[in-house]
């Protein structure tokens, strides 16, 4: 009796690992890039996931907050936010991190937002 239980404590115990490795193979974070990276290695990054910081371009952001463009030292990418929910943080001038797929238009380069990370105003403002 003993032997069987060990048995299948054995068998759950590899069946955990198994599983935790399959997770952490396939939850491999993308790497956060530039937008100058982004844009000046193209051809690696065309239609495909990206995960890439800029400051939001000043007088860029759309009426309806979905679209704004994301700029570097070099180059601009427009963002299409228009399938998520964009935090309330997004402001002309503010450092953000998108994700999304990124590819071109008849405009230029564009990303596809899947996510839009701000920062924390508050963790910025001095305390009174």
């Amino acid at each position: 009796m003993a032997s069987t239980r060990a048995s299948r404590l054995l068998a759950v115990g590899l069946l955990i690992t198994v599983l935790v490795l399959a997770m952490l193979i396939q939850a491999q974070p993308l790497p956060q890039i530039t937008v100058d990276e982004v844009v000046n290695n193209s051809d690696i990054h065309e239609d495909k996931e990206v995960h890439v910081r800029g400051i939001v371009v000043e007088g860029s952001i759309s009426e309806s907050g979905l679209m704004f463009a994301l700029g570097g030292i070099d180059h601009e990418i427009t963002i299409d936010a228009s399938g998520i929910s964009v935090p309330e943080g997004l402001v002309e001038g503010s450092t953000v991190v998108v994700q999304g797929k990124f590819r071109t238009t008849a405009n230029g380069w564009q990303i596809d937002a899947t996510q839009v990370q701000t920062g924390c105003p508050s963790k910025y403002e001095s305390e009174s």
